[in-house]
């Protein structure tokens, strides 16, 4: 019996020995654990960040293009600022706006997007942050040239109480667009900007906006041609250009609007104001750099979008049209929205035997051209553009696009440097799921010219005269194939 209870003592005392050990190791009460909550204040997408009374939404794209006789976003081969399909292999000649067999016939570009919005509420409203960037890989731009790489930036704008400072679209243009092509006809601008918008109730709100002028600038020409025929034949090494006498920055561009936004769709009034900064040349007494002229351009547009329900569900028709004194990037040209071109046109050249023939066309863009002794005048344009989209079914859309546009230069300077351009577009877009879009675009574009193409005396730097290629008609099809995943 002894035996039996100190065999029983002893296991108790293990037993005890056992749960004191066991409770040493449990472990000391966690913290509560804070999970990310859903904001529905902004809409859906929005999370808050832990720890933080900031909305988040996170979201990007992945595509896949591939052009045909385009360059850039299905943009026609036929600006300087979309110069990749233009360069032989390596040689330094027949570069933009000439167009041989090295030149390649179709490119490809794959794109990796992430966008950051972030909000939070305040005494004095809606905190918000906005970035967009990405980087891309493009295909070989001529014989002889590799792929590259390249990074994408596209948005990095503050809006807090009214006020909105950084890199976004111009508060001059609409912002709206149906093709995958971004027209000639038409301001499609992103800059930096320090803006204020007001609101006045009931869908009416109006802007002032102080903008970077660098992406608006155009250039100063003072190698106009004239309308006298040479026949020298002066190509250059590099292409066609213009000796540029644009001075530098001395003022922002001033951009205002009055906008509505209503059931029926939106539509606005805007007005820009540019300086137009011109380096006075050698040939007219002066060293470069130290003699400058200015002068102030101006630029007048407007755009309604009217929403079209009763056709089908997301149906909608666009119209934009502008006029421009000096101030030529704010009736588009370029067709991107972040550069500027200081020409448009393609020619073709074949070479018989020993003679080379040149056909299509060329024209020099600038906010000024100056005469023989170097005073300036400013150009003018215009331009209107209308875009209609339709959905067949919810999943399958299509739109059409029909743009014009006119470039003047003063009658008594260059009278061979007049030209409109005329832009046709279709697209079909068909997503089978979700934010997934698989589409194609053509897109015809014809410059036509005031004179022939031909070469013409044009003033040098030391004020001689030279053989300038100018002039002609030209017409270009081109278009592409987009795959895009947004999420």
């Amino acid at each position: 019996m002894k035996m039996v209870k100190s065999l029983l003592l002893g296991s108790a005392a293990g037993l005890v020995a056992v749960a004191g050990a066991q409770a040493a190791d449990l472990p000391v009460k966690a913290k509560p654990v804070e999970y990310v909550k859903v904001c529905s204040a902004y809409g859906a997408g929005y999370f808050y960040i832990p720890g933080t009374d900031t909305c988040i939404k996170i979201g990007g794209y992945a595509r896949f293009d591939t052009y045909v006789n385009a360059v850039g976003t299905f943009n026609p081969m036929i600006a300087s600022t979309t110069g990749t399909g233009f360069n032989g292999p390596g040689v330094g000649v027949f570069a933009y706006p000439f167009v041989d067999g090295d030149d390649p016939d179709y490119l490809t570009r794959a794109r990796g997007v992430f966008d950051m919005d972030a909000r939070t509420q305040t005494d004095y409203g809606t905190l918000r942050s906005y970035v967009r960037f990405g980087a891309e890989w493009n295909s070989s731009g001529g014989a002889g040239t590799g792929a590259s790489n390249g990074l994408y930036f596209e948005r990095a704008f503050i809006q807090f109480s009214g006020f909105t400072f950084g890199y976004t679209q111009s508060f001059f243009d609409p912002g709206v667009g149906y093709m995958l092509t971004t027209p000639y006809a038409g301001s499609n601008m992103w800059t930096t900007m320090l803006a204020y918008t007001a609101q006045f109730g009931n869908g009416f709100s109006a802007t002032l906006s102080l903008e970077d002028a660098a992406n608006r600038t155009t250039g100063s020409q003072m190698t106009g041609s004239t309308a006298q025929p040479v026949f020298k034949v002066n190509t250059g090494a590099t292409g066609l250009t213009y000796t540029n006498y644009q001075g530098g920055q001395q003022a922002p561009d001033i951009v205002a609007n009055l906008r509505y936004d209503g059931a029926w769709g939106t539509a606005q009034l805007s007005g820009a104001l540019h300086q137009v900064v011109t380096t006075l040349p050698l040939y007219a007494g002066f060293f470069p750099g130290m003699g400058t002229t200015d002068q102030w351009g101006w630029a007048i547009g407007g755009h309604v979008e009217f929403k079209l329900p009763m056709l089908a569900a997301g149906d909608s028709l666009f119209i934009q049209a502008g006029y421009e004194k000096g101030a030529v990037s704010y009736i588009g040209l370029s067709g991107t929205s972040q550069g500027r071109s200081t020409g448009v046109g393609s020619i073709d050249l074949t070479q018989v035997g020993g003679s080379l023939f040149a056909t299509g066309a060329f024209y020099t863009v600038a906010d000024a051209v100056a005469d023989l002794f170097g005073q300036p005048a400013l150009t003018t344009g215009w331009a209107i553009q209308g875009q209609f989209r339709h959905y067949w079914t919810p999943g399958l859309r299509s739109a059409i696009y029909a743009g014009y546009l006119s470039y003047e230069v003063p009658r008594n300077i260059v009278a061979a440097q007049d030209f409109n351009m005329w832009q046709v577009g279709f697209n079909t877009i068909w997503s089978p799921v979700k934010n997934l879009d698989i589409g194609a675009e053509v897109l015809y574009t014809k410059v036509d010219g005031s004179v022939p193409l031909n070469n013409y005396a044009s003033v040098t730097p030391t004020g001689g005269l030279q053989g300038s290629l100018v002039g002609g008609s030209t017409d270009i099809v081109s278009g592409g194939i987009r795959v895009q995943r947004n999420f």
